[in-house]
């Protein structure tokens, strides 16, 4: 099993500004602290962009399958430079540029270049977005389809606002693009933290799961995030829940092959 969205941090040593709304894990979460016994790909904690390169050499002395690591992808052709820094390390298997509080338009033009380095870099792009930002990802995957694209967290429907049939219509438009993954990841923090079912969050995995396949889906625990709405273990049994009716291969992607793939482990 390889977890494709895990963070790790420690305010003491850099600075994660979004931290303070959320104060309940504003504390160090280390690997130490994570009750997981499989392989994790650590994805860049939004810690203050001048220290990025200083998050990607710190998580290096723990043991990490891979890294997702921050790259201002909207100075376009010119994060070209910054890019090859990251690929000089080789833990380094993907970029991202958190998106998902940017006004519209962002990611149109210079991001756009950007993340056209990036697939020249041999790096895939995760992608955080809101649902009402998927339009424009889709011009980006027009615009760049050699780019090896992950969608995170199902682009963050609201749950919690009974959002559905927007987002499953924007979602099955963007599983036409071949080369964007799906991340099962991220849904318990988009329902009612105190209160969410799994039977609220199966309807949004079952989509993602036939308009993607199991080939291009991949499982992401989102910890410590996840601790803000009940904890790993319940989103983890509610992903085994959605993929029960799999055959065994189509499992086996979900829960590492993707990953591997994806990710060139």
């Amino acid at each position: 099993m390889i977890d494709a969205h895990t963070h790790f941090w420690d305010p003491a040593r850099l600075s994660y500004d979004w931290l303070k709304h959320v104060p309940e894990i504003a504390h160090a979460h280390l690997p130490e602290h994570f009750a997981y016994a499989g392989s994790v790909i650590f994805v860049q904690s939004d810690c203050r962009p001048d220290q990025a390169l200083q998050e990607v050499d710190w998580i290096r002395q723990f043991a990490i399958t891979g890294t997702v690591a921050y790259a201002p992808l909207e100075l376009g052709a010119e994060v070209r430079p910054y890019l090859a820094e990251l690929v000089r390390r080789p833990s380094v298997k993907g970029v991202r540029r958190n998106a998902q509080n940017e006004a519209d338009g962002f990611m149109l033009g210079a991001y756009t270049d950007g993340v056209a380095a990036a697939a020249d870099a041999g790096l895939s792009i995760d992608m955080c977005i809101r649902a009402h930002q998927m339009a424009e990802l889709a011009t980006v995957l027009k615009a760049v389809p050699e780019a090896t694209v992950i969608l995170d967290h199902l682009g963050k429907p609201n749950i919690a606002g009974s959002e559905f049939d927007s987002w499953e219509s924007q979602l099955s438009r963007l599983a036409e693009f071949p080369n964007l993954y799906c991340k099962l990841s991220g849904l318990p923090t988009q329902a009612d933290w105190k209160s969410w079912k799994p039977e609220q969050l199966l309807p949004y995995l079952a989509h993602a799961i036939e308009v993607f396949g199991p080939e291009r889906c991949l499982f992401g625990g989102d910890w410590p995030v996840v601790n803000l709405a009940g904890g790993y273990e319940p989103w983890r049994k509610t992903v085994e829940a959605a993929v029960a009716g799999l055959n065994e291969d189509q499992q086996e992607r979900i829960w590492s092959g993707t990953a591997r793939a994806v990710y060139k482990l």
